[in-house]
């Protein structure tokens, strides 16, 4: 006879884990909300333009990608290993930095 279990299986579950957390109150969720990220990101291009290169490699990550890294760096204290390790496990970082269904993270 097969045991009960209360843990139960869905192909949906990593939607179900998000609304659950979006009905909890994300912060991420929050901070989103005060701080507009793209006028962030078209300042910091100004600033520090990124060097155009036609001969190849890696393509850079989007600048807004990568100021909200450093946000969620600065504001969790996290060292660059504990980030990349973070966005690889943490689907609420991954989503916040728009790397929801992205299979590489920054390194």
């Amino acid at each position: 006879m097969k045991q009960r279990s209360a843990i139960k299986t869905d192909l949906f579950a990593d939607e179900h884990h998000r609304k659950k957390i979006d009905s909890l109150g994300d912060p991420l969720a929050d901070i989103e909300s005060h701080i507009d990220f793209a006028a962030l990101a078209a300042e910091v291009d100004e600033v520090a333009p990124r060097p155009v290169s036609a001969q190849g490699g890696r393509p850079p990550y989007p600048t807004e990608t990568m100021v909200r890294i450093l946000v969620l760096k600065r504001l969790y204290n996290l060292s660059d290993e504990q980030m990349e390790y973070q966005l690889l496990d943490r689907m609420s970082y991954k989503r916040f930095c728009g790397l929801a269904n992205a299979t590489n993270v920054p390194d």
